[in-house]
C-alpha cells in the first residue's frame, strides 16, 4: 500500500502545492497544506471509490483544506513581499512582475483564485474543475470567463493601463 501512496505523492505534489501556492503566496503555508492535503488523502484513501480521478479526489480535499486556511486566516495579503518569491520560480521575467501578478491574484476572491488556478496552472479540464468545486461545467465556464477578465482588469489598473 505504501507504494501507491508514495507514487500518488509524487505524481500530485507538484500540482497540489502550485495551487496552494498561487492561491496563498506563501511558501511556508504552502508547504503546511500540502502536507496536510495528503496526510488526509492517506488516512481516508480507503474512503476513495473512483467515483472521480486521483487528482480530481486530491485537488477536493486540497480546496477544502484552503477554504479552512482562509477561515482561519486574518489575511492573504501580509504574506506578499519580496521574501516569498524564489529563485525556483522563472515563470515570470522579473520581479516586478511576479510580485504584480501575486498582488492581483490576492485581490481575487478564493473562488475565482481557485478558477484560475486550477484551469491556467494545474491545466485541469472544465469537467475536473466543475468536479473539485462542486459546479456544473458551465457554471465553471463563465467563472473562468469572468474570473480572468477581473484579473485582468486588476492587472491593467495595477499597471496603470486602460481596461478595453
Amino acid at each position: 500500500m505504501s507504494d501507491i501512496r508514495t507514487e500518488i505523492y509524487h505524481n500530485y505534489k507538484t500540482m497540489i502545492y502550485n495551487y496552494f501556492y498561487r492561491s496563498t503566496l506563501n511558501y511556508d503555508i504552502t508547504e503546511d497544506l500540502t502536507q496536510d492535503t495528503f496526510l488526509k488523502a492517506f488516512k481516508y484513501f480507503t474512503s476513495f471509490r473512483g467515483e472521480s480521478s486521483m487528482k480530481t479526489w486530491l485537488f477536493i480535499i486540497a480546496r477544502n483544506i484552503l477554504i479552512t486556511h482562509i477561515k482561519n486566516s486574518p489575511s492573504l495579503s501580509e504574506d506578499i513581499s519580496e521574501q516569498n518569491v524564489s529563485d525556483k520560480e522563472n515563470q515570470y521575467s522579473s520581479l516586478d512582475e511576479k510580485l504584480l501578478i501575486k498582488k492581483v491574484l490576492n485581490k481575487l476572491s478564493e473562488e475565482e483564485r481557485s478558477l484560475i488556478v486550477l484551469r491556467d496552472v494545474n491545466d485541469l479540464t472544465y469537467i475536473e474543475i466543475a468536479k473539485i468545486m462542486n459546479f456544473t461545467e458551465g457554471k465553471v465556464k463563465i467563472g473562468l470567463h469572468r474570473a480572468r477578465k477581473k484579473f485582468k482588469e486588476y492587472y491593467l489598473k495595477e499597471c496603470g493601463g486602460e481596461v478595453k
